[in-house]
């Protein structure tokens, strides 16, 4: 049994999925390979998303019961939080951890202060497609001083494959494996039966969440 906690698939909100059918449908999916539990992450403060903290939550309050019917799946609501400083408004994974993405190509200097201040509020940090992120690929000091500061890292499935997912992987700094999935209709269509392939990793994310084991939901 296994837990995507990163996707787009809530329908409406984001960049994502559009139309809950089809989120009925990619679910359905994730039930066959075993993927019994999905945390929505819509994005939130993305300069190239418009979304809405209300309309996310009055969405998933709206259709969390009728996704869970359909689909048989366990559903929970957090948030992709592109990160700034002082940016105060997401919706954190069961009030501990919070999903953070930063800017891909240029680092930026405030992300160390940025995290440390979320983490004053008592909030864990999982950043978010660790491997798209070249600047911190290419800065071994501020990966250990991340990791140093507890930061977990979670890298995409189709990132698996790339030099920077090959180290992260091959350094054992990776904590969560997830699909980052917006429906195949937007993106590349999601491998799920990495979940199984990759399953000491991603079997431990229950653990890390919090999470009853899988033997006991």
């Amino acid at each position: 049994m296994f837990i995507d906690i990163h996707n787009h698939l809530l329908p409406g909100v984001d960049d994502g999925i559009r139309k809950m059918e089809d989120t009925i449908l990619e679910l359905k999916l994730y039930k066959k390979h075993g993927i019994n539990h999905v945390i929505f992450t819509p994005h939130i403060n993305n300069p190239s998303v418009n979304t809405s903290v209300e309309k996310i939550k009055d969405t998933y309050d709206s259709l969390k019961n009728l996704i869970e019917s359909e689909t048989g799946l366990i559903t929970y609501l957090a948030s992709e939080l592109y990160l700034v400083p002082n940016y105060k408004e997401f919706i954190p994974f069961n009030d501990s951890f919070v999903l953070i993405e930063f800017p891909t190509r240029v680092y930026p200097i405030y992300a160390l202060d940025a995290i440390f201040n979320i983490q004053l509020e008592g909030y864990e940090v999982i950043l978010v497609h660790v491997e798209r992120y070249r600047w911190l690929f290419e800065n071994k000091k501020l990966i250990q001083r991340m990791k140093e500061m507890n930061v977990y890292f979670q890298v995409n499935f189709e990132g698996i494959d790339t030099e920077e997912g090959r180290f992260y992987l091959g350094n054992n700094l990776v904590d969560f494996l997830a699909t980052d999935n917006h429906g195949k209709d937007n993106r590349k269509e999601v491998d799920l039966s990495l979940f199984s392939r990759y399953s000491k990793i991603t079997t431990r994310a229950f653990e890390l969440l919090g999470l009853n084991t899988p033997e006991k939901l």
